[in-house]
């Protein structure tokens, strides 16, 4: 059965924006978070109206905004789907020698937020025993490249996280999926990458893992761009 209420963080730009416009193309209800207003309102203007049930920008880091939005997303209309895209990748410090500080901000953003999503959300699919997770993850869970540890580290986290939560929400008919993109060409880098994957790309894939049958779930999907060469 294919989910009908989606929730997407991370929404206001990148993987999550082109996401949100490819879902709501679908008919699907969505409800959208994001850090910039401004961001985020461009993207609700290009949805067609019908297709959002509710909206707000905030920051991650904050847990009690989650917990907010979460519950008036759920008040509106059941949630059936939960897609967590937010992400930063902010350090390019070798791994000895970090601040705590650094690896704190991206634990709280590529991690904490994630699974506060979810501990939300989970327990009200659960109720239902219906639902579908996605966490959008990364090929640095794959493989070890320089300058990336803290990056890496985090989205790794999420990643065991997954492992272990996709088998204790089976019995409950939760689909916990996972997508690990390679390079992708958003604001996300610093420098344009035509050659890397598009975010419509990686958004396209996701619909995809969305509208399998109740039977199959696709757990770990890995997308890289043809030139990319790490793994």
């Amino acid at each position: 059965m294919k989910s009908r209420h989606i929730v997407i963080n991370g929404a206001s730009s990148g993987i999550g924006a082109a996401l949100a416009k490819l879902l709501a193309e679908q008919d699907y209800k969505l409800s959208l978070s994001g850090r910039s207003e401004d961001k985020l309102s461009a993207v609700i203007h290009s949805l067609p109206a019908s297709s959002l049930v509710h909206a707000e920008s905030f920051c991650v880091s904050d847990h009690k905004r989650i917990e907010q939005f979460c519950q008036q997303a759920s008040n509106k209309l059941n949630v059936d789907g939960l897609i967590n895209c937010v992400g930063i990748n902010q350090s390019r410090e070798q791994a000895v020698g970090v601040s705590k500080q650094t690896m704190d901000w991206h634990m709280q953003i590529n991690c904490y937020a994630p699974i506060e999503f979810i501990n939300q959300l989970a327990p009200l699919m659960r109720s239902r025993k219906a639902g579908v997770i996605v966490n959008v993850l990364s090929t640095v869970c794959l493989f070890a490249n320089s300058g990336i540890a803290v990056y890496s580290a985090s989205k790794a986290a999420l990643d065991s996280y997954t492992k272990v939560m996709r088998k204790e929400l089976r019995s409950d008919n939760i689909k916990v999926l996972s997508i690990y993109p390679g390079g992708v060409d958003t604001d996300f880098r610093q420098a344009q990458r035509p050659n890397y994957l598009s975010a419509a790309d990686v958004a396209e894939a996701i619909a995809n893992m969305l509208s399998t049958s109740d039977k199959a779930h696709v757990h770990e999907l890995v997308i890289r761009p043809a030139s990319e060469e790490n793994y």
